[in-house]
């Protein structure tokens, strides 16, 4: 029997699927010479004025390898949020803490001058100024002059410099094109100066603002995350459960890391529902049903996020809807081919990508012989962009599906998690 680490009391302390995990971080082997991914993103830090571009599946552990590995302060942007230039310099405004304006207000009087408004010297973002108030004043009257200091966007990025600080830029795909070229070429500008900068996107966006800008090739430093392997993920559950002396199987952690999807949020949610079980039950050894249960519990967590947008998605365009096909799957049953694009995809094995051949091949193993006729590639592709329309218009903020290349994307492994363990949705 598993003895419990006595300094850690809570599940909270070993699984944590919404924070930097303690107990838990995996740091992944990157290569055959044995670097690690922390080694390759803090190798690339220590090369002055180099741009890197960290590329990953949706909830793959980039953010997570960002304030795992950089010891300095992180200035931490969000491409959802960078509309214009403007939202970019008020972005970094905000996390330096810095007010828009200053006001100064100066007093003159025949025999002093009173300054009032701000103590101290002013170095961000604005030039170098050195104010101090005093109370040299007269009874006479005089003149009081208010002054207004604007943040400048130049200082605010030199005091990043100088203070060593790192600007991470997170779904950088999500802001306009424009907006990524004006990011890209201010990159440019003070990457020279020693700029720290690192860029967050998924691995199947064009962010050609940085792979294909002229004055950055040779200048970045990619880093592709790859997908978590099964051993990886069980990793986590390898390393937590034995400090909460809890005793899992190598089946059971299996089982658990094939549902996270290549997730490692995915795999810390699961087994923190696991370990609250089996704390609140007051068990040690793990069963089956006892993963079902903790399966139950962590899709139930996210049901709000993605039932609505599923029993829309099957809806479909009300647009022909009455002259839909209905196809005879081997069990007897009828579907139309929106609930059988989802069903396919629900299936064995759960992959983040489906090229349209393996989508045809998902369908020939569901659908009866005797179909009159089966979904072509025309029919998958229209319907998948339907899809994808109809998750865009009621989740505006959400990553979930792509088409392309005749290739569907899945891009949010929770959103998969959901079809796999969830029956709500087809009800």
């Amino acid at each position: 029997m598993l003895q419990k680490n006595m300094d850690i009391h809570q599940t909270g302390d070993v699984f944590q699927p919404n924070t930097v995990p303690n107990h838990t971080y995996i740091d992944r082997t990157i290569d055959e010479y044995g670097d690690t991914y922390t080694e390759q993103l803090q190798k690339a830090l220590m090369t002055p004025g180099t741009l890197i571009a960290i590329t990953g599946a949706s909830k793959s552990g980039k953010t997570v390898l960002c304030h795992k590995s950089i010891t300095n302060k992180i200035i931490d942007l969000s491409g959802s949020q960078l509309q214009s230039k403007e939202d970019f310099w008020q972005q970094i405004g905000e996390q330096l803490e810095i007010p828009e304006e200053v006001q100064i207000k100066t007093s003159h009087t025949e025999n002093a001058i009173e300054k009032t408004g701000i103590a101290g010297e002013l170095k961000i973002p604005f030039a170098k100024f050195n104010i101090s108030t005093g109370n040299d004043s007269s009874n006479a009257e005089g003149n009081e002059i208010s002054q207004k200091v604007l943040r400048s966007q130049d200082s605010m990025i030199k005091h990043i410099i100088a203070h060593d600080m790192v600007l991470v830029i997170d779904d950088f795909h999500y802001a306009p094109e424009e907006t990524q070229l004006y990011i890209a070429r201010t990159i440019k500008t003070y990457l020279i100066s020693g700029l720290k900068v690192i860029i967050l996107s998924l691995p199947h966006r064009a962010d050609d603002a940085i792979r294909l800008n002229p004055d950055l090739i040779g200048r970045t430093s990619f880093i592709e995350i790859t997908s978590w392997s099964i051993d990886e993920l069980k990793e986590i559950g390898h390393k937590g459960f034995p400090l909460l002396g809890i005793d899992v199987t190598d089946d059971i952690l299996t089982r658990i890391a094939t549902e996270s999807i290549c997730s490692p949020q995915l795999m810390q949610d699961i087994c923190f529902n696991l370990a609250y079980r089996m704390q609140k039950t007051n068990c040690t050894t793990v069963t089956d049903e006892d993963v079902n249960i903790a399966l139950k519990q962590t899709v139930a967590k996210h049901k709000q996020v993605y039932s609505h947008v599923l029993k829309a998605s099957l809806e479909g365009p009300a647009q022909g809807k009455n002259k839909r096909t209905h196809y005879l799957l081997k069990d007897g049953s009828l579907m139309d081919i929106y609930m059988l694009l989802l069903v396919s995809i629900s299936t064995n094995p759960p992959e983040l990508s489906l090229p349209v051949q393996e989508i045809q091949e998902r369908f020939t193993d569901l659908l009866a012989d005797d179909n009159p006729k089966k979904p072509r590639p025309i029919d998958i592709s229209n319907t998948v962009k339907n899809i994808k329309n109809i998750m865009k218009e009621r989740a505006k903020n959400l990553d979930t599906i792509d088409w392309k290349a005749k290739t569907l994307y899945i891009l949010d492994s929770f959103l998969l998690f959901y079809l796999r363990c969830s029956d709500d949705w087809k009800k």
